[in-house]
């Protein structure tokens, strides 16, 4: 596989990695909140989800992985690790999610 043999997963990982344990930094930014809205949203109906990324009848954006669920994930790593604050946890990304996308909506519809 051609992303193994230049480590492009590693980066992508490392890249997951720093969004999730500074994102409320890249959430204050509107370059950030614009990217929001070039993703795949999130797999599955976010109201059934707790802490698995990938819901039954999730849609398959080109084979990729999806990178809000992989963010999603991280965060919950770094935020949610006690097991029993995970369900909790994964409903504060959530909602803190929309809220940016909201946030993007509004701000593209200003320019």
């Amino acid at each position: 596989m051609e992303s193994c043999r230049y480590g492009v997963m590693k980066i992508r990982e490392y890249c997951l990695d720093i969004m999730a344990c500074n994102f409320e930094t890249f959430a204050e930014t509107q370059e950030f909140r614009a990217m929001l809205l070039t993703l795949p949203p999130p797999s599955g109906d976010s109201s059934l989800r707790t802490t698995r990324p990938s819901a039954p009848g999730s849609i398959d954006y080109s084979g990729q992985a999806n990178l809000l669920d992989d963010l999603r994930e991280k965060w919950l790593e770094a935020e949610g690790a006690e097991l029993d604050k995970r369900d909790d946890s994964a409903v504060q990304f959530d909602k803190r999610l929309e809220m940016l996308m909201l946030m993007a909506e509004n701000e593209v519809k200003l320019f």
